[in-house]
């Protein structure tokens, strides 16, 4: 994806770059015959939309580059999570190097929702886009962002209500997380390697334009295409034990 969007951008480029020096060819001050007055104009308006869509299809080519290596990162982020969490004990069911089936572990979501913070600069920022209505974290997220702002004395910035939450809703509707199973016994070994995939469908938001780069058609209109990325981390398969200090501590003549 990378490789094709800069390719495309590349060649929007060149193309825009000609048809810029036949611009400046047609706009040139030259001695036109009495009959030929306007001419430049009607060359102009001829040549502008098709100038305009090569622009067009550079900016969604160049926002396709973006995403897609938000989405590897989103792997990346994906895979971090499952190392932290694989070892942990969630509940009875899922213990240490053990995860549940997809649908009820608290593992997976632990995960997927660390990919879903990772692809929300990615998300769309229009209200429901492809139909999306977000997830139950999208608020508490908004309200972690107000309280940073606010820890710094800082007004919080629009976007945070505006666009973040549009953007984190389909972020959320629109990634699946999928972590390999284990090799053998249902139960990751402390060296294992744990390999997750993030699969993405990118919002395309380039009017006219977007429909020639998707391979889905989104609810509401729109249009998306689908980008799966992996990554590979070693399971530690050590569980967190961290002792529960009680402050204030006392230390020296006067401890107790």
């Amino acid at each position: 994806m990378t490789v094709v969007g800069g390719a495309v951008c590349l060649v929007s480029i060149v193309l825009l770059y000609l048809l810029m020096g036949v611009l400046w060819r047609v706009g040139r001050p030259r001695r036109r015959p009495a009959g030929d007055a306007g001419t430049a104009a009607i060359e102009f308006v001829l040549v502008f939309p098709v100038a305009m869509v090569i622009v067009m299809v550079m900016i969604q080519s160049m926002l396709l580059v973006t995403q897609n290596i938000l989405v590897h990162y989103s792997a990346y982020i994906a895979a971090r999570a499952a190392v932290v969490w694989v070892p942990e004990k969630v509940s009875y069911v899922e213990t240490r190097n053990v995860v549940a089936d997809a649908d009820s572990s608290g593992k997976i979501d632990h995960i997927r929702k660390a990919a879903v913070w990772a692809l929300t600069p990615a998300g769309a920022a229009k209200a429901g886009a492809g139909g999306a209505v977000g997830g139950d974290d999208t608020a508490a997220q908004e309200a972690a962002y107000r309280r940073l702002f606010s820890l710094y004395g800082r007004q919080p910035p629009n976007w945070i209500t505006r666009m973040y939450p549009n953007m984190h809703d389909y972020a959320h509707d629109y990634t699946d997380v999928m972590l390999r199973p284990p090799a053998a016994d249902g139960v990751y070994g402390d060296h294992e390697a744990l390999t997750v995939t993030v699969r993405h469908t990118m919002f395309l938001s380039v009017p006219y334009v977007n429909r020639l780069f998707a391979d889905k058609d989104l609810p509401e209109g729109d249009y998306g295409t689908e980008v799966e990325a992996s990554y590979t981390l070693t399971n530690q398969g050590v569980e967190d034990d961290i002792d529960v200090e009680v402050f204030p501590r006392y230390v020296g003549r006067d401890e107790e």
